[in-house]
């Protein structure tokens, strides 16, 4: 009989309700699709559907008690296994909110939005690289969302964090359909010596301006298979941010047609293992 395979792991959902939630991003409440609310409960048929166990839930706020809220989704839906939450990571009690986090047994890590910044050098700024190390320490995860411009200060902030737990959100925005691609294909394959750092593979399809396909974003997905050693790589939706390209199982069935080189292992490792291991999910 065939080793059964890891359960199908969801590691970037973002939950909020507008008007409650501190969304930082949001220029527009009235957006038809992003100024919606969206909870555990809306995604659960749509990971059913197409067979996704366990949602780890990415912060889409600044605000302390959001912060708060996605441990208390963890702590009340037994499919949303862990969260990667916000702090400031340039504040002076930085160490103390994140242990207060992670008193709960479902904080895995913060994320490190580089791409909310003005400065593209914000990586790479000393404050900021001792609060990403004071997480590392910690022995939590740090996220990366980084672009094309940021991608030249993340080894900088892998080899200060050997061993570190970090990932780089959604292979840090491909420019598809534009000349950039080779130079975001240039600086992502710079990320390879580092073996610490894991390449998530997610939020591809709302970065596709005009054809978000399978066989668009092969144009990022095939060189990263051709680099990157398949433990290194995790999968995540970015729901609901993805339903401005297409619905979840579209998503899904997308994204994932561009691992269709791996073997049954391999994408299982992929869709799961990988991230259950690197999450230390239950």
């Amino acid at each position: 009989m065939a080793p059964e395979q890891p359960a199908v792991v969801d590691t970037h959902n973002h939950y909020w309700q507008v008007g409650t939630d501190d969304l930082y991003w949001l220029d527009d409440p009235t957006h038809p699709v992003l100024g919606q609310d969206y909870l555990p409960p809306d995604l659960k048929p749509h990971m059913d559907a197409v067979g996704v166990a366990q949602s780890v839930i990415v912060q889409a706020s600044h605000a302390w008690k959001d912060q708060l809220a996605y441990l208390e989704m963890a702590e009340t839906y037994d499919y949303v296994t862990g969260v990667i939450a916000w702090v400031d990571l340039e504040a002076p009690d930085l160490g103390d909110r994140v242990d207060e986090l992670a008193a709960n047994r479902w904080f895995r890590g913060v994320r490190a939005g580089a791409e909310d910044q003005v400065d593209t050098a914000w990586l790479a700024r000393d404050d900021v690289r001792r609060g990403i190390g004071t997480v590392l320490s910690r022995g939590h995860v740090v996220e990366l969302l980084v672009k094309t411009p940021h991608l030249p200060h993340v080894p900088l902030i892998a080899r200060e964090n050997e061993g570190g737990r970090l990932v780089v959100d959604h292979l840090a925005k491909p420019p598809f359909e534009t000349p950039e691609m080779a130079v975001w294909q240039e600086r992502f394959l710079a990320l390879a010596p580092y073996e610490h750092l894991r390449i998530k593979i997610s939020g591809l399809l709302v970065e596709c301006p005009t054809s978000p396909t399978t066989d668009t974003i092969r144009a990022a997905v095939d060189p990263v298979l051709d680099s990157f050693p398949i433990e290194r790589l995790i999968w995540g939706s970015d729901w609901p941010v993805a339903l401005l390209a297409a619905g979840y199982e579209e998503t899904f069935e997308q994204v994932t047609g561009a691992l269709d080189r791996l073997s049954a292992d391999e994408r299982a490792a992929v869709l799961g293992g990988n991230a259950r291991e690197f999450y230390s999910l239950a």
